[in-house]
């Protein structure tokens, strides 16, 4: 998610008890127009709505913590503005290099180097060992909005079924589980089944956007979902399909597959399955281990 500085500012006009969209607009110097328009894009990220010509924020709990703290004060906008948010989310509880940043949220690292010189302006961030963490224990209010937004997020996504769990998303792309039929390509250990290995889940696992996804992704999202659902079940699955297909994946590198590696060679491993357990399920596919 990301904010332009005008639709934060707008933001703190509400958070300041301003409703109406003509008050607001004189207050940051634009025209109606303009105001209709940031309303219109902070309605589709969730966080109000034009009701009876007023102004109406939303009661879920990160805009409710981002407006208590705007209503505070909000010399903070310059530095959540545009990829600030996602830079912030990111470094919130780990401290993260520049290229650790760059490749996992695609911001450039002089945009990076830019919005790291702002925010050491008011200690907004501090840095372990060379690496950069937001500064909570200073900022402890913002970082409640960071968690419970990351919270959000994780959890809810208008492209796919209320109620579904999801395991992996970008703007482009989702993997997730509902028990409703949907029209998005199925993935996960629901396609397992085309590649020999039939199961019958309790849930569907779907892919969106909706393509003809390649043997590689279909175990990739079996991945994702093993991640947040470790259980003994998803490992030995997740196991018969890398063992069947290992020549293919063994480019995959995933601290999992190490651990189902070393379970192979007969190791014990916390929370994995016994090769014994293994074994007895590959026998059923008439796959070698």
């Amino acid at each position: 998610m990301r904010f332009s500085k005008t639709e934060l500012q707008l933001l703190e006009q509400v958070a300041l008890g301003k409703k109406q969209v003509l008050e607001i607009a004189q207050a940051l110097n634009k025209d109606k127009s303009q105001i209709y328009r940031i309303i219109k894009s902070l309605e589709q990220k969730g966080f109000l709505s034009l009701k009876n010509k007023a102004i109406e924020p939303s009661e879920l709990l990160h805009v409710q913590l981002l407006l208590r703290e705007l209503s505070r004060q909000s010399s903070f906008i310059d530095d959540i503005s545009g990829c600030g948010l996602t830079l912030y989310l990111y470094i919130l509880d780990t401290p993260r290099s520049i290229e650790e940043i760059t490749k996992a949220t695609g911001i450039r690292p002089n945009t990076i180097f830019y919005k790291i010189r702002i925010a050491r302006r008011k200690s907004f961030i501090k840095t372990i060992d060379g690496k950069y963490l937001f500064n909570g224990e200073l900022w402890k209010g913002l970082k409640e909005f960071f968690a419970e937004l990351k919270k959000y997020e994780k959890a809810y996504d208008k492209r796919i079924p209320p109620g579904s769990v999801i395991y992996y998303k970008t703007k482009e792309e989702i993997v997730f589980s509902t028990k409703a039929e949907y029209n998005a390509a199925l993935t996960g250990f629901s396609a397992y089944g085309i590649y020999g290995i039939k199961i019958y889940p309790v849930d569907n696992n779907y892919y969106l956007p909706k393509k003809r996804l390649s043997k590689k992704e279909v175990f990739v999202h079996s991945l994702y979902r093993c991640e947040k659902e470790k259980t003994i079940q998803n490992l030995i699955l997740l196991a018969l399909f890398y063992v069947k297909y290992k020549k293919e994946l063994s480019k995959i590198h995933h601290e999992i597959l190490d651990n189902i590696n070393k379970v192979i060679q007969n190791n014990k491993i916390e929370g994995y399955p016994t090769l014994s357990e293994i074994r007895d399920r590959a026998e059923m596919y008439d796959i070698k281990l």
